[in-house]
């Protein structure tokens, strides 16, 4: 049954004062308290938190506190406004960003402006949600989890394990459990927007935090100074048609991976695993598939190592070497050649468990808050009975990627029903166009998807970066328009592209 959609009002058109920040003109909000940080990791910046209403129909009931870090502007006296900053996730803990500012914006955007991250509701030190009392308990399910399960053995772990954590979630996570919605992470980041004094929100969000973007605009469209949303989700296929944005989300680490092995046979000696990059990766993975191997001297290797590994290398390009050399010594190892194993090490590093940030007793928040959302956003088969046939589709199409992908989260099936949550519309025309960001060989957050955005966004401008990673890096003509954008309000023409400074392979 489809979910009750909250639905905004009326967009306002655009006006010349749409890039202004004056003292904020809406409805009266505390302001925001800072001091300086205390915690080792955020020395030397400025923290606060700011308390939100747990539902926001009730905005005098029950309260929720949101954390957050502050890089002040270099140059105070032409301060233009603040920029709140997301790193997605969903699960993401945001104060962090602060010590990221140089790769966030130029130094002539930390100059007029103060950079803001935040931890969303539940997340990091923002009133945590939490499945189980400790790191053990969690470990004993989630260790059953195989991110690609194969046998008949894998797939019924896999799926009890999944409806065990769920349930110890709706048992433990508390009044959080219902209210976790970006919609919910929206009305916040407005309430936020309020007490820093600004009447207009400047906002930069990446992977899910492109959702929040877009969530906000449509909320809230005459209510936008800047948005910038950087490696995009498809906005109305996540929240109306999660199934198929899954299966996308797989083809487009296919995509990314493609682009990687034929990069790397275009660099030639440049990268180790070149000479047919394509059939050895084919090869590696369909024995694998099989079952574990044995690289002598380095143990044991499995699909889960391999698929887990190449798919977080994709997000940066930087790793692009060192992850060619790996699956060239993994190969090495499984085919027989233990001699030929590189010096850099042989075996295919073991992926952790999803762990929060924060230092302290408990480390899965981050993948509670991950369930927490997205089950909250997007409806999913409630029957775990038919994920195994959703793999063997989702694996047929996409032979890496695909399986992991359709169990991914088999953990929303039996997650509660949530009606509070924003599935459209998403054209509601913003005082400021948005700027859409996204390379074309992003593995989690495809191209086609920065497309579509644009197309649903009722005023919105696509900037194209021709190259790898989630999310733009190594380009300076992206950095420009990021700057000619938040300052001046500039947007590029459409049909703009930039490129990457560096070559996926640099030359040895």
């Amino acid at each position: 049954m489809r979910r009750l959609a909250v639905r905004a009002g009326a967009a306002l058109a655009l006006t010349a004062a749409a890039l202004a920040v004056p003292a904020a003109a809406t409805a009266a909000a505390p302001s925001i308290t800072w001091s300086a940080c205390t915690e080792t990791a955020l020395l030397g910046f400025d923290c606060a938190t700011y308390e939100v209403p747990l539902d926001h129909d009730r905005p005098g009931g029950p309260t929720t506190t949101i954390a957050l870090s502050r890089r002040p502007a270099d140059d105070p006296a032409r301060k233009i406004g603040t920029i709140f900053v997301n790193p997605g996730g969903p699960g993401g803990a945001g104060r962090g960003m602060v010590r990221s500012s140089a790769r966030i914006a130029s130094p002539e955007v930390l100059a007029r402006f103060d950079l803001v991250g935040f931890d969303p509701r539940g997340i990091g030190a923002s009133d945590p949600v939490q499945c189980y009392p400790t790191d053990e308990e969690a470990v004993a399910v989630l260790g059953r989890i195989t991110g690609v399960p194969i046998t008949r053995t894998q797939i019924r772990d896999t799926l009890a394990a999944n409806w065990e954590y769920t349930e110890a979630c709706k048992k433990n996570m508390g009044p959080l459990l219902t209210h976790m919605s970006t919609l919910n992470v929206a009305k916040d980041l407005d309430l936020l927007r309020k007490g820093s004094g600004d009447s207009r929100l400047t906002y930069i969000g990446y992977s899910y935090g492109t959702l929040i973007g877009a969530t906000y605009a449509n909320l809230f469209p005459n209510r936008v100074r800047a948005i910038i949303i950087d490696g995009n989700v498809d906005p109305d296929q996540r929240t109306n048609h999660r199934l198929a944005n899954k299966f996308g989300r797989a083809g487009g680490f296919e995509i990314a991976l493609a682009g990687f092995l034929a990069e790397c046979d275009r660099a030639g000696a440049a990268c180790a695993f070149s000479g047919d990059a394509r059939a050895k990766f084919d090869r590696l993975r369909d024995r694998l598939r099989q079952g574990p191997a044995e690289i002598p001297g380095e143990g044991t290797v499995t699909i889960d190592d391999l698929t887990g590994y190449i798919g977080q290398q994709l997000y940066n390009m930087g790793n692009f070497p060192i992850a060619a050399q790996t699956l060239q010594n993994a190969y090495d190892g499984v085919f027989g050649d233990p001699a030929a194993l590189r010096a850099t090490g042989a075996g295919l590093p073991k992926a952790p468990p999803a762990r929060g940030w924060l230092g302290d007793a408990y480390s899965f928040n981050g993948n509670d808050s991950f369930f927490a959302v997205n089950c909250a956003d997007a409806p999913l088969p409630r029957d775990p009975k038919l994920y195994p046939g959703f793999a063997v589709a989702f694996e047929k199409a996409h032979p890496t990627f695909g399986r992991a992908e359709a169990f991914s989260e088999v953990g929303c099936a039996n997650w509660p029903v949530i009606k509070e949550a924003y599935d459209g519309p998403w054209n509601r025309r913003p005082a400021q166009t948005v700027l859409v960001v996204n390379p074309t060989y992003d593995p989690a957050t495809r191209y086609d998807f920065a497309v579509r955005m644009t197309r649903q966004l009722g005023n919105a401008r696509l900037l194209t970066l021709d190259g790898f990673g989630h999310a733009s890096r190594y380009s300076a003509c992206v950095t420009s328009w990021y700057t000619r954008y938040l300052i001046n309000g500039e947007v590029p023409p459409a049909g703009t592209r930039c490129t990457q400074d560096i070559a996926p392979f640099p030359a040895v």
